[in-house]
């Protein structure tokens, strides 16, 4: 499998070096970007965006940690536009050829992604946000410090496809991907209380819209998109999720880093962890190792699915009244997903840890080898 370095968010230290590149210098301009905004300046928005668009020779000499920290720019100026009605792509056709050209380097959807705007993006005084509005940084932030360890736990997850229930490999595996998911649950908790509901809907969600590159469609850079939903098809959903669930996670896979999209399409077929446990808990399929090392991966798979639940409970909440029809903009979330979608995830997941709860731990069948 194809390696991207530049694009990895699993290390902090790597996230803040591209944070630090301003190849496009618009440390100054992107300053007033939320008074632009806030006055619906639609003219400055676009002479800004038009003045900033690199040449092919520009983009050509551009390192790949400079063409990320370059579409992390433009797109705030492309979200920008769409929030007040404008393709940026139709007032500025030139602008198509610098985007495409940014994703290709990158491996990338040729616009902004979740990861440009949070792990990507300039910590203090030089943050790009759409309003500076205190709860955009806490929405942010919040964003920024979960996706090294949703990344982790990805990478786990390849040692996971590769053992089997029952080693201590497998185990131990098992332990520190449910370690690294619970980022999620605590980065949930400080949104609900941090970020208004109502803030989310009538301010940012806009900010979140899809655009259209070259005739085809791309969704804005929504936190939905981090690979939450590569960790679910790993731990149940490629074999025991839903097919509305599944459609929607193939359209996020587009949005992910390259290396995501190559595990997307590896780690949508297949047995879960879910049912390849549950298998090895019943006997049905020969587990190598011991009893004790196939209790204890079980335990970490509930304590992930757990994680997971308590994760998509907070989520829930806030969708529900983000997206309340008193309040609503939009009846789609800014990651393509319905509230009524969240709601068949988070019973999913629940219905999935309820298979390896307290019950299903009790009696682990005699380890046996493959040849016996």
């Amino acid at each position: 499998m194809h390696r991207t370095a530049e694009t990895d968010v699993s290390s902090e230290e790597h996230n803040e070096s591209i944070g630090r590149l301003d190849p496009l210098r618009l440390d100054d301009d992107v300053r007033s970007l939320p008074t632009m905004n806030e006055a619906g300046d639609v003219s400055a928005l676009a002479r800004v965006l038009r003045g900033a668009l690199p040449s092919e020779e520009s983009v050509a000499a551009f390192t790949v940690p400079e063409c990320l920290a370059a579409m992390r720019d433009l797109g705030m100026y492309l979200g920008s536009l769409k929030r007040h009605g404008v393709s940026a792509f139709d007032v500025i056709p030139e602008a198509t050829r610098s985007f495409e050209l940014l994703g290709m380097r990158t491996r990338m959807i040729p616009r902004d992604t979740v990861y440009h705007y949070t792990c990507w993006n300039p910590v203090g005084a030089r943050e790009r946000l759409y309003s500076g509005h205190p709860m955009e940084r806490h929405l942010i932030d919040a964003v920024r410090r979960c996706v090294p360890d949703l990344a982790r736990a990805v990478e786990t997850g390849r040692v996971l496809r590769a053992e089997e229930p029952g080693s201590a490999v497998y185990a131990d595996a098992m332990a520190s991907l449910a370690g690294h998911i619970t980022a999620a649950d605590r980065a949930m908790g400080r949104v609900n209380a941090d970020v208004t509901p109502e803030f989310f809907a009538l301010v940012l969600r806009p900010y979140f819209e899809d655009v259209r590159v070259a005739g085809r469609r791309y969704m804005g850079p929504a936190a939905a998109h981090v690979p939450l939903f590569l960790l679910d098809l790993l731990l149940w959903a490629s074999d025991r999720g839903s097919g509305q669930y599944r459609g929607f996670c193939h359209e996020v896979a587009l949005q992910t880093l390259p290396d995501w999209q190559e595990l997307y399409a590896d780690w949508t077929t297949g047995p879960s962890v879910t049912s390849r446990v549950v298998a090895a808990l019943d006997g049905s399929t020969p587990s190598s190792g011991t009893g004790h090392h196939l209790r204890a991966g079980a335990e970490g798979l509930r304590q992930a699915l757990r994680s997971l639940t308590s994760f998509r409970g907070k989520h829930l909440v806030m969708a529900r009244r983000a997206y309340h029809a008193e309040v609503r903009l939009y009846e789609l979330g800014s990651g393509g997903g319905s509230v009524g979608l969240l709601e068949e995830i988070l019973a999913l997941t629940r219905q999935n840890g309820a298979v390896v709860g307290p019950a299903a731990l009790r009696t682990v069948p005699r380890a046996t080898t493959p040849k016996e």
